[in-house]
């Protein structure tokens, strides 16, 4: 009877899991443009972030991306307060005691064995994934490095120190069924778990969007693989990161 409850109680988070992405309101959204540059030899590509004012004031006075460039309309939403900018800060920055990155379903798996058997791009999404693992990691690092400062280590074993905390409280998962039952629950992204979920064309997403749903959890939402890695590089550019050039 035990296992049928726990059995039944995930079942129950599974069930609330698209109601959990999916929030059933209106809510004012930001937009952004993300274009993404063309890569320079030894170099990757550049990105440039721009509001859909700033967009068309420069396009008005002639100005275009380089050819060969890839433009993104993004929205981002936020449930928190109800400003995206306001929570994406409120969940990105605190405290947290671990993260878990959902890097997309598991036929993400595909990559390392037959890439081109993946619905969607495996190399955008493998930058994708890198990209915002990166930025979240920055965050969590600070902390465990002021912390070693405040116990008298050094510079470098205050780094290494915040490099070895942060990894003990990365995980990396898919979005399995187990995974979809503990975000619904809540067992996944909280005030103690920040979960960040990436879904593309090969979880079904049909929109270029960033949700801020609950303080924890936030969803990367893109049509193409290309548009995730965008998104994680409009993050970083909001939260005034430098990774990306």
């Amino acid at each position: 009877m035990v296992f049928g409850g726990v059995v039944s109680y995930y079942i129950y988070g599974y069930s609330k899991f698209n109601d959990v992405i999916n929030p059933n309101r209106k809510i004012f959204a930001s937009k952004y443009v993300v274009i993404q540059y063309p890569p320079l030899k030894d170099v990757g590509p550049k990105f440039l972030v721009l509001s859909p004012v700033e967009y068309v004031n420069l396009t008005v006075k002639g100005w275009e991306p380089p050819k060969g460039s890839k433009g993104y309309l993004i929205e981002i939403k936020g449930y928190i307060t109800g400003i995206p900018e306001v929570d994406l800060n409120l969940t990105m920055l605190p405290k947290y005691n671990e993260f878990t990155i959902v890097v997309g379903s598991p036929e993400v798996r595909v990559c390392s064995s037959d890439p081109e058997s993946f619905l969607g791009s495996c190399e955008d999404r493998t930058l994708a994934v890198s990209e915002i693992s990166i930025i979240t990691s920055m965050l969590f690092k600070r902390y465990y490095y002021w912390d070693a400062l405040k116990k008298g280590l050094d510079n470098e074993s205050a780094k290494q120190y915040a490099y070895e905390e942060t990894m003990k409280r990365k995980n990396i998962r898919y979005l399995s069924f187990l995974t979809k039952a503990k975000i619904g629950l809540e067992k996944l992204g909280n005030k103690e778990n920040l979960c960040i979920v990436l879904m593309g064309p090969a979880e079904g997403a049909t929109s270029n969007e960033i949700l801020i749903l609950r303080p924890g959890l936030i969803v990367l939402k893109g049509k193409t693989d290309g548009a995730l890695r965008a998104e994680a590089v409009l993050i970083e550019k909001l939260l005034n990161i430098t990774i990306s050039s």
